[in-house]
């Protein structure tokens, strides 16, 4: 790097000062600088105050790298001001009043990474949320998982089940947001008896703290499983589906999925009668569910049976749609 900023000074001055700031960064980090040196770091750059705020704290220095008490201004006189976001829910910033500099963006960026490292280092949070990775990780050792189990005070000898959520959603408990092929996926352990109060959510097959990834594989299908007509899905009800579930993927996309696919595209709307069809054996009871006249919904019901080319209302045919639409949402939802 010092060769390289050496031949670029001739050069590119500008050029000269941002891999000046990537090195000052890097040298930090290697050093396991903490979040006020970091701080100070990037104020002596840029010549202000500098800041940010990170799982519901907030730390901030003047231009002179001195602590100085809050953010000087509002969240909107914030949104002004070069930004980065990191981790979960961090930002860091820097207080520049008027014309930006050249490596402002620069500066707060590579600042943001460095705050990353550095909480995620010594955070307890961060501490939790490397404990949860173990435990749902199915190639994590045997030694790992009881050190992570211990480290969220579990009972090594109770049943524990994780919750996935989006990401959006916030949890009471420590958690973990993780990237998964349907999108990033906000995940916690939680007791058997300790889920209630999910907005949209799926809840993993109950398991020992060491055993938690099988928790976790259902959690994600259950979460995928999840419409508006049934927000939260319990991994224990879906029987066999958790194993077609895993079959997804390895083939062609059935034709009545794609036939389920096809109806929703050009009617959205109809979603929910399709889930309450395949729920009820009745008609009438599908009527009476939706708030329909009877007549109605016979109708619609011949009008899907027709655009998916089977009887909906047979009990062979729910069990069909019921399939039909858990694949279509297998291989379609996503979470982001």
């Amino acid at each position: 790097m010092q060769e390289l900023v050496g031949r670029l000074t001739a050069l590119d001055a500008e050029a000269t000062e941002t891999l000046k700031v990537i090195s000052y960064f890097d040298a930090l980090v290697d050093g396991r600088a903490g979040v006020d040196v970091l701080l100070r770091g990037a104020a002596v750059l840029s010549g202000c105050a500098a800041g940010f705020s990170a799982e519901g704290r907030t730390h901030r220095v003047d231009a002179t790298g001195i602590r100085s008490p809050g953010v000087h201004g509002t969240p909107e006189r914030i949104d002004g001001w070069p930004t980065h976001t990191f981790g979960d829910d961090g930002r860091a910033w820097i207080e520049r009043e008027g014309a930006a500099h050249a490596n402002d963006e620069m500066i707060v960026e590579r600042l943001a990474i460095a705050l990353d490292i550095a909480i995620d280092r010594t955070s307890p949070a961060a501490a939790s949320r490397r404990a949860i990775e173990t435990l749902i990780d199915s190639d994590s050792s045997e030694e790992a998982r009881v050190a992570a189990a211990t480290r969220l005070h579990l009972d090594p000898s109770a049943s524990y089940r994780v919750i996935a959520t989006p990401s959006s959603v916030e949890h009471a408990r420590p958690s973990l947001v993780i990237g998964t092929a349907a999108g990033a996926v906000r995940v916690s352990i939680q007791s058997p008896a300790d889920t209630g109060d999910l907005e949209r959510a799926g809840i993993g097959v109950a398991a020992r703290a060491d055993a938690l990834d099988s928790s976790w594989a259902s959690a994600l299908v259950a979460l995928r499983l999840t419409s508006a007509h049934s927000p939260v899905v319990d991994s224990e009800s879906l029987g066999g589906l958790l194993v077609l579930a895993a079959a997804v993927g390895s083939g062609p996309p059935a034709p009545d999925a794609l036939a389920v696919g096809a109806l929703l595209r050009a009617h959205p709307q109809q979603e929910n009668l399709l889930d309450v069809l395949a729920e009820n054996d009745s008609l009438r009871a599908v009527a009476l569910e939706l708030g329909l006249h009877h007549s109605t919904v016979q109708a619609k019901a011949t009008q899907i049976a027709q655009a998916l080319g089977f009887d909906v209302h047979s009990p062979g045919g729910r069990v069909r749609l019921t399939l039909a639409l858990a694949l279509h949402r297998l291989a379609t939802t996503r979470l982001d």
